[in-house]
């Protein structure tokens, strides 16, 4: 296990791990369903056990996820060590080939029940806060997606659950279970161990993950995590923006580069939707970008309206500006920028302001 320090300067005191009762396995399961990055990686919990009718056994818990790559993840939290004769390993198993006799719109439907429980009115708040879609039968589970790994929900429409893998997460592993592990990892099947202690530190408790079986696949497994499957990658998404520069005239394609270059410190992500838009997600506010037209750019504002956004654009000297609509789109307000008009330091001020959720007021 990694050894872990606490200080500063050159005085450093080595943490010692408290060991866990299973009282505490409660707990872990809560962490884990609020702060599933507990378990190295980004992941949303949308089930447990109850929800396929397993029961409960002492010392373990398990619980269903998906990962950024819309694969459902068995995980199993276990008290203690895992040991071969306990079987911790066989039920995660069972419960991911549970999970992949489901369509995404079962696993939908078996997350919003979960939801329902009073033990998960946080999680479920969580998800309305955050524009999750839920209705009376099923949690959109493409829009969940979506909202937890700050992408589109079209990237999901084809993915959720073509894949299945398994985490086993305890406080150790026996060595007829690590060859276990190793030996289903090298059969193809995408399993890990994460060996996780508790520690106290000035009175806070902290708990501290690492996968340690199988080794050789840790690295491969945290480069596969931030990225859609190349197979299933569109040109625009495997190019980003060198394939809507290709679109657009060298002139227009030129600003289009200039845009993004000098944006980028108010910009958290940018996502490359589809064959003829992409997001600009800043740190406040966001920007549709179209590029149907090789000779102009359209900069839609998002989710708002033509009033609010013409009352932001009075703020900046910027001549002509023409704010429009298009079909489909009625929650982005458009304007063009073409390559027969000089854009100055202020039209980019005026799209990092945005982009920043700055409050600008209107110049007399």
């Amino acid at each position: 296990m990694t050894q872990v320090f606490t200080g500063t300067g050159r005085h450093f005191q080595e943490l010692q791990a408290v060991s866990l009762e299973e009282d505490n396995l409660d707990e872990i399961v809560q962490r884990v369903k609020l702060q599933p990055q507990f378990l190295g990686e980004p992941l949303v919990i949308i089930a447990d056990s109850k929800s396929f009718s397993t029961p409960d056994i002492a010392g373990a818990k398990e619980l269903l996820a998906l990962d950024v790559l819309g694969r459902c993840v068995a995980i199993s939290l276990v008290i203690g060590q895992v040991r071969s004769q306990d079987s911790y390993d066989h039920r995660v198993l069972g419960l991911a080939a549970q999970a992949a006799a489901y369509t995404p719109d079962e696993l939908g439907r078996i997350s919003r029940e979960f939801l329902a429980t009073p033990e998960n009115d946080v999680l479920r708040r969580a998800w309305d806060d955050a524009g999750v879609e839920i209705n009376d039968e099923a949690v959109e589970l493409a829009s969940l997606l979506a909202v937890t790994f700050k992408r589109d929900a079209g990237d999901y429409s084809e993915l959720i659950n073509k894949d299945q893998r398994v985490i086993i997460a305890a406080e150790g592993f026996d060595r007829k279970t690590i060859n276990s592990i190793n030996w289903l990892s090298n059969s193809g099947v995408n399993v890990k161990g994460l060996k996780y202690q508790k520690y106290l530190v000035g009175g806070q408790e902290v708990f501290f993950a690492e996968q340690c079986v199988p080794l050789a696949s840790a690295a491969r497994d945290s480069r596969e995590s931030m990225a859609l499957p190349q197979e299933s990658i569109e040109p625009w998404k495997a190019k980003g923006l060198s394939y809507y520069m290709d679109l657009l005239t060298p002139a227009v394609g030129s600003l289009l580069e200039r845009i993004v270059s000098e944006t980028e410190k108010v910009v958290f992500s940018t996502n490359w939707a589809n064959k003829y838009y992409f997001w600009l997600r800043g740190i406040r506010r966001t920007f549709r970008v179209r590029v149907y037209n090789r000779d102009r750019l359209e900069l839609g504002f998002y989710n708002t309206s033509p009033e609010l956004v013409e009352e932001f654009l009075s703020s900046f000297r910027l001549p002509g500006v023409e704010i429009y609509t298009v079909g489909g789109y009625s929650e982005s307000p458009f304007i063009s920028m073409s390559s027969g008009m000089d854009y100055d330091t202020e039209w980019m001020r005026m799209i990092k302001s945005w982009l920043a959720g700055e409050v600008i007021h209107r110049q007399d």
